[in-house]
């Protein structure tokens, strides 16, 4: 007989209790302690297991306080997660603020505060992803907390714009994307392991952000006038007749003739996420919405991850593909990246499972899925890898440079959603397209 496994130990309190008697802390000093001993509880779970992964009750352990006095501060895990991302984004403004006013001349400037953030990172990484890799994990209930901490930061960059020696004139689309580009340079430093490096790329990543302040080339004209145009393809080229639109329920009398049932069931995760969150995701659900059964479900998929990214997977491919057709059939030459980005942006706007699922409900189901989402961005930069980039466009980029463009327009795309402007996509094309472009002059 194995012997029996010994009951998990509980977690040991990260901070010392407060000490009791006549010198003992006011009341508001007291709750302030207990709240910021919760928050720093967050960071070390978080690090430890993931947001889904974290308890309330490692939680309370770990900051050494009772259940009740975590309902005193916080309604619930996500409300206590949200306020602790608040608060490291509060930090790493002060200080990065304090680093660049400290610092003399335009650039100075920028480096020193870039720097700061850089070394903040490095210096605490839990912390770090919690604010910049997990808070992704919330799905929609991050998004406005995301979108207030990038514009704290978008303000700034801004003002240090204004306030150089030329004044270059920078559209909130380029600030929004310069932002959220570093970002997710830091996202993919924390996420592989090498935050180490960050220091080391801060260089890189101004220089970057200082291409955005040149004039147009000719090339870049080009390519902009022709984001400015409709595209030519007919999305129809990319639809079966035979088969429904992903918007007709999978469990209608078309869908019922037409799909197969593992189509039905993908559809049916798909469309139970679009409607209801990750979070509301199960098989019976998503059996439910197919018109099958739990067992039918089993036989195609082995849990209701697979069958959500197996939906991703699909409406990815049908996006990609027609934003990449667009990108090939045009004639060789800096057009073809306009035409590609106003493809890219039209089907986004047309096919809202595809924007849902890929700017805010794919992050949510874990690792794999991130992995996916970064897969996502590669594609859309593949054109400034060697070889792929069209004639009179430039040479290729460093993979710091790409992982920056990629995040930027993912970040300017996602903000246009979030703020239910999503037929307003195509209209962008042209300033994402001096985005993309901007390194390349």
């Amino acid at each position: 007989m194995a012997p029996a496994k010994s009951a998990p130990q509980p977690s040991k309190p990260l901070f010392p209790q407060l000490s009791g008697g006549p010198r003992r802390m006011p009341a508001e000093q007291v709750a302030e302690h207990q709240r910021a001993r919760l928050e720093g509880a967050m960071v070390e779970a978080v690090a430890r297991h993931g947001y889904a992964g974290t308890t309330l009750r490692e939680l309370v352990a770990l900051a050494g306080v009772s259940k009740t006095t975590f309902y005193d501060h916080f309604e619930s895990k996500e409300e206590c997660f949200l306020a602790t991302f608040d608060a490291i984004i509060a930090e790493t403004a002060r200080r990065a603020g304090a680093a660049y006013r400290g610092s003399g001349g335009f650039r100075e400037g920028m480096t020193a505060g870039l720097s700061s953030f850089m070394d903040l990172v490095v210096e605490d990484q839990s912390a770090a992803s919690l604010a910049v890799v997990e808070s992704l994990t919330l799905g929609m209930a991050g998004v406005a907390h995301r979108e207030r901490a990038s514009e704290i930061f978008e303000a700034a960059v801004r003002k240090s714009f204004e306030a150089s020696p030329g004044k270059p004139r920078i559209s909130p689309v380029t600030v929004c994307g310069i932002v959220n580009g570093v970002n997710g340079v830091v996202y993919r430093r924390l996420r592989s392991g090498r935050a180490e490096e960050l220091p080391g790329l801060v260089d890189t990543l101004i220089e970057w952000a200082l291409t955005h302040t040149r004039p147009d080339t000719p090339a870049v004209q080009e390519a902009v006038a022709a984001a400015e145009a409709p595209t030519a393809i007919d999305p129809a080229r990319f639809a079966d007749p035979e088969k429904p639109d992903w918007e007709d329920p999978p469990d209608s009398r078309l869908s019922r003739t037409t799909l197969s049932q593992r189509q039905r069931i993908v559809r049916a995760a798909a469309r139970v996420v679009v409607e209801d969150g990750y979070g509301a995701l199960s098989i019976p659900a998503i059996s439910a919405a197919a018109g099958t059964s739990n067992q039918t479900f089993y036989q195609h998929f082995s849990g209701k991850r697979d069958a959500f990214l197996a939906a991703f997977e699909i409406v990815a491919g049908d996006v990609l593909g027609f934003a990449r057709t667009a990108f090939k059939e045009a004639e060789d030459g800096p057009a073809a990246i306009g035409i590609g980005i106003r493809a890219l942006t039209e089907r986004i706007a047309s096919h809202r499972i595809f924007a849902r699922l890929a700017f805010f409900e794919l992050p949510t189901a874990g690792p794999v899925a991130l992995d996916r989402s970064d897969a996502i961005m590669d594609r859309m930069t593949a054109y400034l890898s060697p070889g792929k980039a069209p004639s009179g466009i430039g040479g290729p980029v460093t993979e710091t440079v790409r992982e920056a463009i990629g995040s930027g327009i993912w970040a300017v795309i996602q903000r246009e959603i979030a703020n239910d402007r999503v037929d307003s996509l195509p209209d962008l094309a042209p300033e994402i397209t001096r985005l993309a472009l901007a390194p390349l002059q």
